[in-house]
């Protein structure tokens, strides 16, 4: 072993919890712990997997003898047990299975196998087929054989069939048993594994407790049965690893196998088959090993069995011999690694046998001195002296503590003996070792003769090497522990010279040797201040001064040494305080968190981070009242993996004025809390916000300053909610906590999110300040476009709300008061708020096309509904995730055409539908064929908007009377979510901006300059987020907030939030007017999609909020019905716009939409408002104008929807509300209009549209044009050859456009009285003649469509039945209400 290696102070943790906030980063491990294994192709072919099926079990069917007792075990008579028993590794190299307990079945076992085989030659058969890893069950009739020891029954098996336990033995025999086949099975799976590792890979990675719980249990039972029968257990284990076939490795590899340049020649298929081969004897030693730890600390109750001791001593220092590691090829650091174990082997056999280890590493010792001095033999007293490193003193009884020490006074002897630099330093490392655990307890014993005049022996050289360059590195810890376990006056009279020469090396060029000269600083001041409870007032003063003023120079931005550790300078700080707080906190803490000045920028980032976590430390530890804190350990984990420190557990309670007053730090905790919240911000400011995962603009490369900083404000944010910012909101605080969420340091991240879940756990007062902040930051800040960041945000919203729910349900199985419950409503969101916001923020991220988004938000509505029954907080509205079961039912019923076969024929085999089942439909129609990540999935093609069943069920969730009657809380909360988030997409799909603001203009602009799947994505998902806030828009509040700029994307991102000071209403930038100025301009858009987008979305406006709508459509009504000349280009745009109007009037019509607002009719007389009226009369009139421009596609489809839209809208109101919806002189317009529309229907009315046509332009002819219309019109059908419909003409197919208007004619000739009295007269007879023509059309779609009349129109059809000869057919008139024909 390198000397340098043995003139450290055993490693120090970096993470050390005794130190306070866990230094960040120092407890990750290494990257080789993850490397992945090779493939299984990858192993050494040809004789070297001949050898791996050796490995396997031999074919034994018993473990015991004929007579059922175990097999002989060695004699223990014997002087020794030999360390090799096997007489060939061919036969015995891969045996994992104990030769004492498995034995081979014997003759009389195997012919019983063989009579019964031949009784029943079938189950031979079924044996060959079984495989070799079957497992045994319990038969229907337990035997005798299928008794336990102890009488139960025997349960199915958990070994391979080739092992079988016989349950005729004690119970201890039985147990031991069962262990070891355990044993063995995990052994070779374990070799296996490792085989097949690369040969880089350590053992340590694979074998070390803490690698496999299951072993390690294991291991555990080992040791718990080693009390009762040790020695058998003890030689059974030898017997297996005796078996295993071992070889010991001495300098395999010599020169002899070098090259002429010494580099020796390891390649070859023999050589890597030899290394393959090497590793697995070592993974056998280093199992062998952890079973010996775990079963040698039994020992002790087991007295004499010397052979057995004598055995592991042989072994153990055989593995002491030094061996170099040039030539041992690429095992080398296992080799190393199994001398360490046994190390740690002999010092745990050394608690109970060390008198007889102690003679053993004298012979060894004295046979090495006794060779010819030489580097070989060096470093073998070097790597046996290392072999006694695990050696710990046992305290009592006391002559234990004098045997130790006696031993330790040969050795400082030996050390002052020998002259070689190296064995002297190797020695001091070994006394190090030794004494750090013995400094830490010793208390009394300092006055023991034997430790006393050890100390004395040593230290007077050792302080005159101290001054020497060459052994400063190597004595400076030696030192230090001969002052700790001296005696107090030794300490204090010598103590102050050695602490002057530490303080002159921390500033040593060479890091070690600062390293060294800190820690042995930091633990002299423990003694100094915690068992010798220091000097002098004045003398103390002036020795913390100088070490204070050494680590901490006043005026740097940096401590020293540079790159120390953080945690001992807060231990140094805690050792201070135990003794001497008002000094640590004054003139320490405060100057390093530079409390008393202003913090812009952070300068000094470790000095603040030692400052913070040593007042967190103090202020923990005077609370928990734990007392002294222990001295700095050693090495915290062992060659074997098992831990020495006891994890410390940290309060995460706040730290109130009240607490910080009863622990005597009030004087100092204001001053704390200010300086905190001055960091934190400056922090955030400088490392927060511009290192965010969702600002791309500034992720720009961390500045080279940037680790310790980062470090810091992990502290800072683990530090939350113990210290709590003052002078920063509740809202500021939990806005800060979730951005950090979204942090480019994982790290960071994770604390962050830790510390919101502290709050919600432990502070019921901050529950919905930490919620409703939460999803504002997620509504505000992370886009659609951050997929991950998002499923991971609503995660934690998820996990959040579930965190509430337990807490709130220990607190309401306790008692009857719920303390969750928030009081306190003034400027803070309060419970009912908090959980609808909740709902609302689960439904908006409904819209998102992606499964696992779905799936989130549904246990996020789960969590609410428990949260609901638990705090009792229903106050009226119906629990959202209630309503979404119980109507699931029907909205799977309405959109059942939609889905693909398979969740049809689901969905009619399942008796109750909920939601759930809807958000577990996977198909490729269910996501608009989209993947997880927005890419398409193969072989699906994009309709964005071809209904797909998901939008068309989120739709149907959302009817009048569904959610937004049952929900209204939850719907209200959802729509600042909705605008918002839309509005932030809008940035992604929206088309080039405007380049010419006249009105009439459409707005033109190009598809999105995005890739083809991110905006088929984000087209999909702004289709849902439009038609969702529609449909949850709420009415315009008075007075009506109108925002300055209809340009959203000019406000600041904080805007489009909610208010925080006014949770009960929208702040103006989530105002409804916002939204239809951002939505409803996109109707002039060129972009079909978005421009459909927009339409399908108006189509389905809240009633509530149809005449706000309206109010902000009217300049492009006015601009659709205007009628002055324009060129051809104007013209186009126009017809565009006023397509798209009629669009988005047809849908609402067909919605039902009009008839359940209220404004939508004149409350006194139940006419249509006049801003319909305007529009219906307008259209009428450019479509009449436009008659003879049928050609033009446009127009057509304008015709189309207009027809559509008066039919609907008329349909949709109840007959009583017909009555006046339409003034006379409107209907009568219309009617003729659609006459002229549909066909040889209108054929009787063309002389009426005709003159009506006529009167528009010449109004003072109107009397005579319409009386000569009427006569003329009264001819036309009588059964001659002008009536296509006679029995004489051929019948003409009515197109659809034709049927359209046909049905729109009836709709306004039945909605209220009729229009024209003349045209019931029997001179006029147009409208039964129509009437005939219905009755008589062979049509089969035109048959059933009879009109719905009126009373008047009833009465005089009565009257007229006869003379239009309709037969025996029956008209009812009522009273004042409209009969069905």
């Amino acid at each position: 072993m390198a000397s340098d290696e043995t003139s450290r102070w055993p490693n120090e943790a970096e993470g050390d919890p005794e130190a306070g906030l866990q230094d960040p980063g120092s407890t990750h491990r290494n990257e080789d712990e993850t490397a992945s294994d090779p493939p299984p192709d990858s192993q050494p072919a040809g004789e070297f997997e001949d050898d791996l099926t050796v490995v396997g079990f031999p074919p034994v069917e018993e473990r015991s003898g004929p007579e059922g007792e175990e097999d002989p075990v060695p004699s223990s008579s014997s002087p020794s047990i030999p360390t090799n028993t096997y007489d060939d590794r061919q036969n015995h190299s891969g045996d994992l299975v104990p030769e004492d307990i498995i034995a081979q079945s014997t003759n009389e076992n195997n012919q019983e196998e063989e009579e019964r085989r031949e009784d029943d030659p079938e189950d031979e058969d079924d044996e060959d087929e079984d495989d070799p890893e079957q497992y045994d069950s319990v038969p229907s009739t337990i035997t005798s054989s299928q008794i336990l020891p102890w009488g139960a029954p025997k349960e199915r098996s958990r070994y391979p069939s080739s092992f079988n336990i016989d349950t005729d033995i004690k119970p201890g025999e039985f147990v031991m048993r069962t262990l070891f086949a355990e044993f063995t099975i995990e052994v070779e799976k374990k070799i296996s594994a490792i085989m097949g590792e690369p040969l880089e890979r350590p053992l340590s990675k694979s074998l070390q407790r803490g690698e496999d719980f299951q072993f390690d249990q294991l291991l555990q039972a080992f040791g718990n049965v080693g009390e009762h029968c040790l020695p058998s257990l003890l030689k059974t284990l030898f017997g297996w690893y005796d078996r295993q076939g071992v070889e010991w490795v001495l300098s395999d590899y010599s020169k002899g196998k070098a090259d002429s340049k010494g580099k020796s020649d390891l390649t070859g298929v023999r050589s890597e088959l030899e290394f393959v081969s090497e590793k697995r004897d070592l993974a056998i030693e280093f199992i062998f090993c952890l079973v010996l730890i775990e079963v040698l600390k039994q020992l002790h109750v087991h007295p004499g069995h010397e052979e057995l001791v004598r055995y592991i001593e042989d072994i153990a220092f055989r593995h002491f011999k030094f061996r170099d590691s040039a030539l041992l090829g690429p095992n080398a650091a296992n080799m190393h690694m199994i001398a360490d174990l046994y190390a740690e082997v002999l010092g745990v056999l050394a608690q109970s046998r060390f008198l007889s280890i102690k003679r053993r590493f004298f012979a060894e010792l004295r046979d090495l001195r006794a060779r010819e001095p030489s580097t070989h033999s060096t470093q073998s007293i070097i790597s046996l002296l290392m072999g006694m490193k695990f050696f710990r003193v046992k305290m009592v009884p006391f002559e234990d503590f004098e045997h130790s020490f006696q031993f330790m006074q040969e050795c400082a002897q030996y050390f002052l003996e020998v002259k070689d630099k190296d064995i002297k330093h190797a020695v001091a490392g070994l006394f190090v070792e030794i004494l750090v655990p013995v400094a830490a307890a010793v208390k009394n014993e300092v006055n023991v003769p034997c430790l006393k005049n050890f100390v004395e022996k040593l230290y007077s050289q050792t302080l005159d090497m101290c001054t020497r360059n060459k052994h400063r590195l190597a004595i400076f810890p030696l030192v230090t522990c001969l002052l700790c376990v001296s005696q107090k006056a030794f300490f204090i009279h010598n103590w102050h010279y050695f602490l002057t020469m530490c303080l002159q090396q921390l500033k040593n060029r060479e890091n070690k040797m600062a390293r060294v000269a800190l820690e042995s600083l930091y633990r002299l001041l423990w003694v100094y201040m915690i068992r010798i409870k220091c000097e002098s007032n004045n003398v103390t003063q002036s020795r913390l001064q100088s070490i204070v003023n050494s680590l901490f120079p006043k005026g740097s931005k940096a401590v020293v040494p540079r790159d120390a550790p953080l945690n001992i300078f807060v231990k140094i700080i805690q050792f201070i305080a135990q003794e001497k707080l008002d000094f640590a906190m004054r003139e320490i803490v405060f100057d390093l968190l530079s409390v008393g000045r202003p913090i812009k920028v952070i300068n000094a980032p470790e000095r603040m981070s030692i400052g913070l976590r040593s007042f967190l430390v103090v202020a923990d530890s005077l609370q928990q009242k734990e007392g002294d804190p222990p001295m700095p350990r050693t090495v915290a984990v062992m060659p074997s993996g098992s831990t020495l420190r006891v994890k410390k557990t940290f309060l995460s309670k706040m730290l109130t004025d009240e607490a910080a007053k009863n622990i005597g730090i009030s004087s100092y905790y204001p001053y704390v809390r200010k300086v905190f919240d001055d960091i934190l911000r400056a922090l955030d400011h400088q490392f927060g916000k511009p290192l965010l995962m969702i600002n791309t603009q500034n992720a720009a490369k961390e500045p080279d300053d940037a680790k310790p900083k980062l470090d810091l404000f992990r502290t800072v944010i683990a530090a939350i909610p113990r210290l709590i910012p003052d002078g920063m909101s509740r809202s500021e605080l939990v806005d800060t906590l979730a951005r950090l969420t979204v942090h480019n340091d994982e790290e960071l991240r994770g604390l962050a999110y830790q510390s919101l879940q502290n709050l919600v756990n432990d502070f019921p007062d901050w529950r919905e300040d930490v919620l409703f902040g939460f999803m504002q930051f997620v509504v505000k800040d992370i886009t659609d476009q951050h997929t991950n960041l998002l499923d991971n945000a609503l995660r934690m919203v998820f996990q959040l709300l579930s965190a509430w729910r337990n807490a709130a349900d220990k607190v309401a199985s306790k008692s009857q008061h719920d303390p969750t419950r928030n009081h306190d409503q003034h400027n803070r969101p309060d419970l009912a708020t908090t959980l609808h916001m909740a709902e609302g923020f689960a439904l908006v991220m409904l819209c998102h096309c992606r499964i696992q988004t779905r799936k989130i938000c549904l246990l996020i509505l789960k969590e609410v509904k428990q949260l609901f029954k638990i705090l009792e907080a229903v106050r009226g509205d119906h629990i959202v995730l209630d309503v979404l079961d119980k109507v699931t039912g029907k909205v799977v019923e309405s959109c059942l055409h939609l889905m693909p076969p398979p969740d049809k024929t689901s969905a009619f085999n399942i008796s109750s539908l909920d939601f759930q089942w809807l958000t577990e439909r996977t198909s490729s129609q269910w996501t608009s064929g989209f993947n997880e990540e927005g890419v398409a999935k193969s072989g699906s093609t994009q309709h964005l908007f071809a209904a797909d069943p998901w939008s068309s069920c989120l739709m149907g969730f959302l009817e009048p009377d569904r959610l937004l009657a049952l929900c209204p809380s939850a719907i209200f909360q959802a729509w600042p979510t909705v605008h918002t988030r839309l509005t932030q997409l809008f940035s992604v799909v929206d088309p080039a901006p405007v380049t010419d603001n006249r009105a009439s203009l459409l707005r033109p602009g190009t598809a999105p300059k995005k890739t083809v799947n991110e905006k088929d994505i984000s087209l999909h998902l702004w289709k849902n987020y439009t038609a969702f806030a529609c449909r949850v828009v709420p009415p315009i509040p008075n007075p009506i907030i109108r925002c300055v700029s209809p340009d959203l994307l000019s406000s600041s991102p904080e805007s489009l939030g909610m208010d925080r000071s006014d949770t009960k209403s929208p702040s103006p930038m989530v105002s409804p007017t916002v939204f239809y100025k951002l939505i409803v301009p996109l109707l002039r858009c060129e972009v079909v999609d978005m421009r459909d987008s927009v339409v399908q979305a108006l189509g389905r406006i809240n009633h509530t909020a149809i005449m706000d709508l309206m109010s902000e459509m009217v300049v492009y009504i006015r601009e659709a019905i205007d009628r002055k000349q324009e060129n051809m280009r104007r013209r186009r745009r126009r017809d565009a716009l006023r397509l798209q109007l009629v669009r988005v009037f047809d849908l609402i019509a067909k919605q039902g939409t009009f008839s359940l607002a209220l404004l939508v009719t004149d409350p006194d007389n139940g006419g249509l408002a006049q801003t319909f009226t305007d529009y219906i009369d307008g259209a009428r009139l450019y479509l009449e104008s436009e008659a003879e421009k049928e050609i033009v596609p446009s127009v057509r489809e304008i015709k189309t929807y207009f027809s559509s839209f008066i039919k609907n809208l008329i349909e949709s109101f109840p007959l009583e509300r017909r009555r006046n919806l339409l003034k006379k002189s409107l209907r009568k317009d219309l009617f003729y209009l659609f006459a002229g529309w549909s066909g040889k229907f209108g054929y009787p009315f063309e002389s009426s549209q005709s003159n009506q046509h006529h009167h528009q332009q010449h109004p003072h002819h109107h009397n005579q044009h319409h009386h000569q219309s009427g006569s003329s019109g009264g001819k036309s059908f009588t059964g001659d050859e002008n009536n296509p419909n006679s029995s004489s003409s051929p019948i003409v197919s009515t197109t659809e456009f034709e049927f359209s208007a046909l049905q729109s004619m009836i709709a306004v000739l039945c909605c209220g009285t009729c229009f024209d009295d003349k045209a019931l007269s029997e001179e006029n007879n147009h409208i039964f003649a129509l009437l005939d023509m219905l009755l008589n059309s062979k049509e089969k779609k035109v048959v059933p469509k009879l009109p719905i009349f009126n009373s008047d129109l009833s009465f005089r059809l009565n009257v007229s039945s006869s003379h239009l000869g309709l037969g025996p057919w029956r008209l009812e008139t009522g009273e004042g209400d409209d009969d069905a024909f």
